[in-house]
């Protein structure tokens, strides 16, 4: 994403990468747990020296916590990965490339216990749909296309699925149709019946 002064937080975190490798430590880098942080309104970086202060700390009681047992952290993080499934909405799941690669990495990062390996399969997965797409129009074949048709009218959701532009255009039509109908029966009840009669 983009916010004020990014490319000062992300020289930060890369320089910061760059020095914790050098010195053989696990990835020193900002994690999506910052992000609950500054979701409560940390802004000033204290937040990070508290809980680096806290880290350091629990070096002492390190044999103590090792032996708490892994499945005890099991609920909270069931508790965790359903908070952040809330963002799957964001993704464009009307593109056929962006939906797989996002499925691809999202399945990956419970079955391998690593949130690097799902990134790198939906990488891969987009990398080589977007080049595939690419050589087939070269040779005259197109890219799936689907119309985005996610809309909220008065509490209940629509979405419609696998439909093509040229299905919702068709159906679009009908509706059209259907609603000059109807406006030229109503024309008609409200005129009354024609007097021949006379």
């Amino acid at each position: 994403g983009d916010f004020p002064k990014s490319r000062m937080a992300f020289s930060a975190d890369a320089i910061a990468t760059m020095f914790g490798a050098l010195f053989g430590l696990s990835p020193v880098t900002s994690f999506i747990e910052s992000g609950a942080g500054v979701e409560m309104g940390a802004r000033t970086g204290l937040c990070a020296i508290i809980c680096g202060f806290f880290f350091l700390i629990s070096i002492f009681f390190s044999p103590i916590l090792a032996s708490i047992p892994p499945w005890a952290s099991g609920g909270s993080l069931v508790i965790v990965g359903a908070m952040m499934c809330r963002s799957l909405n964001k993704i464009k799941w009307h593109n056929l490339t962006h939906a797989l690669s996002a499925f691809v990495t999202v399945m990956l990062m419970p079955l391998t216990y690593s949130i690097a390996y799902g990134l790198i399969g939906g990488m891969f997965v987009y990398l080589i749909m977007e080049g595939t797409f690419f050589l087939l129009s070269l040779v005259g074949i197109s890219k799936p296309e689907f119309e985005d048709t996610y809309q909220e009218e008065d509490g209940a959701v629509e979405y419609t699925e696998g439909a093509t532009k040229k299905e919702l255009e068709d159906g679009e039509e009908v509706e059209e149709v259907a609603a000059k109908e109807a406006d030229t029966v109503k024309k008609d009840e409200e005129e009354g019946p024609i007097d021949t009669e006379g």
